[in-house]
């Protein structure tokens, strides 16, 4: 008997980023169940674990023959590869990770792949099952999507809880606190990416405002700041900020760190203000590491700290969104009532248990299981849906499409430099037009449908006049 393969799909791989560290363990778990497993990203490779490198590889729409038992899409964002995902033979997995709202980004920086990613969310319904890594993401999708219930599963991310609960070097914090100036003071901090939604602004606030009673406050926030033109000019304005707040001596951006497990180790108290969250990874983290956490009732942290259950029972404090003052209050809590912050350490190094990479593996395997059971069964969703002629021709896009050459010997060197030198325009304008166009048909069809099937509803109402009734 041949040995099952798996397909995994993703936007972009590296080691740090949480989607690739999810890639990969989607890939151990597919190794684990006897499966041969391979990764497709589509803008590249960067650092890789020892085991992943061999099985990694880069591609395109044009490249990918597909072929696979089983295919997974990693879906944090659309990509020209996932549209593959529509003609997928196998069984099919939809892994959601949540789209940012496009209200939340800047306009300027990208906005419109964030609304093409929502309305793309339709990929699911080509999938067997679909999993989200929280409730609220999973409900998320099923509004954007229309995606059954009944094939939606919740798979929370697996973190490696024994990584982040191990005590640094006491020697390695001196170290820290010495290279970003922290010594006597009490660090706030965050960790993660410098993006609109994350709302480190409100840190900044926060800070403001307990400034005064607490000189000893520092916020240290350890995430890459470079990470594009819209990282790079919020943080320039989160700089601006603090200055115009008075406390830009006491704020601290350390940019893209080797390693982010011992910086929870820093921290006093462990914020997370994001407006939108999926899952919210360092939040875990944090609580694994033994630091206090406080963090908006917003998106999935509220559940992820059990704070959506009995109050005695939550993990961490909740505030607000958008609510800096509440913030702030919450932040003064923890600085003067020493056996509530104890309580809560104590209730997020529990918490952070349900989250463990041991725990991720054998929900994602009974996934894996799942949808290769359930493909033999029945098919995806889409085969339910009407798809009419109108819509099969919506998609416009030659992303098949490969610049050739005809020349006999450096036919491959032209068609290199030619694609080097429009790479510019084409991926920058010209997909982008022509995707908005493909999101245009797309809506226009079922428009037309849905007009289409109210007509013959009306029909049926009303009744076909008789010929002889007619004037």
């Amino acid at each position: 008997m041949l040995q099952r393969t798996c397909h995994i799909l993703v936007y972009r791989l590296y080691e740090g980023d949480a989607v690739s560290r999810h890639t990969f363990d989607l890939a151990r778990v597919a190794a684990d169940l006897g499966m041969r497993p391979a990764i497709f990203s589509s803008y590249g490779l960067g650092d890789l674990p020892a085991d992943i490198r061999p099985i990694a590889r880069t591609t395109d729409y044009a490249g990918y023959t597909g072929g696979a038992d089983l295919t997974i899409l990693q879906y944090p964002l659309w990509f020209p590869l996932a549209e593959r995902f529509r003609t997928i033979d196998g069984a099919a997995i939809f892994w959601y990770h949540g789209v940012t709202p496009p209200a939340l980004w800047p306009q300027s920086g990208g906005r419109d792949l964030l609304e093409t990613s929502q309305i793309r969310t339709d990929l699911a319904q080509c999938a067997h099952l679909a999993v989200a890594n929280s409730p609220f993401i999973a409900a998320e999708l099923q509004r954007s999507s229309g995606y059954p219930a009944d094939r939606l599963r919740v798979a929370p991310l697996g973190i490696d809880i024994a990584r982040y609960a191990v005590q640094p070097d006491p020697a390695q914090l001196a170290a820290l606190r010495k290279q970003w100036r922290l010594e006597g003071r009490r660090v706030l901090l965050y960790i993660g990416r410098i993006a609109g939604n994350k709302r480190i602004d409100l840190l900044v606030d926060a800070l403001s405002l307990l400034a005064p009673a607490y000189p000893d406050l520092h916020l240290l926030v350890v995430g890459n700041t470079q990470d594009g033109v819209v990282t790079q000019e919020l943080t320039a304005s989160l700089r601006r900020q603090a200055a115009e707040r008075g406390v830009a001596r006491r704020v601290t951006f350390t940019g893209r760190v080797p390693d982010v497990a011992p910086y929870y180790r820093l921290a006093h108290v462990y914020l997370q203000a994001s407006q939108h969250e999926g899952f919210g990874a360092p939040l875990v983290e944090a609580m694994a590491a033994g630091a206090p956490v406080i963090a908006s009732a917003d998106g999935s942290l509220p559940w992820l700290l059990g704070a959506d259950g009995p109050a005695d029972a939550a993990a961490g404090l909740i505030f607000a969104s958008g609510n800096a003052a509440e913030l702030a209050r919450n932040v003064e809590r923890l600085l003067v009532e020493p056996d509530l912050r104890e309580r809560l350490i104590d209730r997020g190094r529990q918490r952070a248990q349900r989250f463990s990479i041991e725990a991720f593996r054998l929900r994602a395997a009974a996934i894996l299981c799942e949808a290769l059971e359930l493909a033999q069964q029945a098919p995806a969703p889409v085969a339910s849906l009407p798809l009419t002629e109108l819509h099969q021709q919506a998609d416009t896009a030659l992303r098949g499409y490969r610049v050739g050459s005809r020349l006999p010997l450096l036919g491959q060197a032209e068609a290199a430099l030619r694609s080097a030198a429009t790479t510019h325009l084409k991926e920058a304008y010209f997909d982008r037009i022509v995707e908005r166009q493909v999101n245009f048909n797309r809506r226009l069809a079922g428009a037309i449908h849905e007009l289409d099937q109210e007509l013959r509803r009306l029909e049926q109402k009303i009744g076909t006049p008789d010929a002889t009734d007619r004037p």
